[in-house]
């Protein structure tokens, strides 16, 4: 069994927050937000158009009787760099504390940004490596 599973992928460079609203308050970037909005409408629109089950064909033609799910599917949203969040000194608390409230209380998708995603993977390949 597999299940469907959505990325929406914009530039590393891309801003996460927008410019200080008020003391200690940074609002999420307007690219930041339509990412989510574009990854939150794919989902719906293709769980709309596919529905529950997406049956696998083979080049013939025929149903392979093997499906993908489409229940509820997870959704990333790859987008940014913490770097942005940090200054000479160390991290800008007000800054990261506005980011993480904002994607910790998002439904979905999951926002991972590039340098999070660089540093999964290098865990994977070195978890794999190990096991070998």
């Amino acid at each position: 069994m597999r299940s469907l599973v959505f990325a929406e992928i914009k530039h590393h460079m891309t801003p996460l927050l927008g410019t200080e609203y008020r003391p200690a308050c940074w609002p999420p970037s307007s690219d930041l937000t339509v990412g989510v909005t574009e990854a939150q409408q794919t989902v719906q629109i293709a769980s709309e158009d596919i529905g529950t089950r997406l049956a696998d064909i083979d080049n013939t033609g025929a149903d392979t009787g093997d499906s993908t799910w489409l229940l509820r599917p997870r959704s990333f949203l790859i987008v940014g760099h913490l770097s942005e969040l940090r200054g000479v000194s160390g991290v800008y608390a007000d800054k990261f504390r506005s980011f993480e409230l904002y994607r910790r209380n998002l439904y979905e998708p999951e926002v991972i940004t590039f340098d999070e995603l660089l540093a999964r993977a290098d865990w994977h390949v070195t978890l794999a490596e190990r096991n070998d």
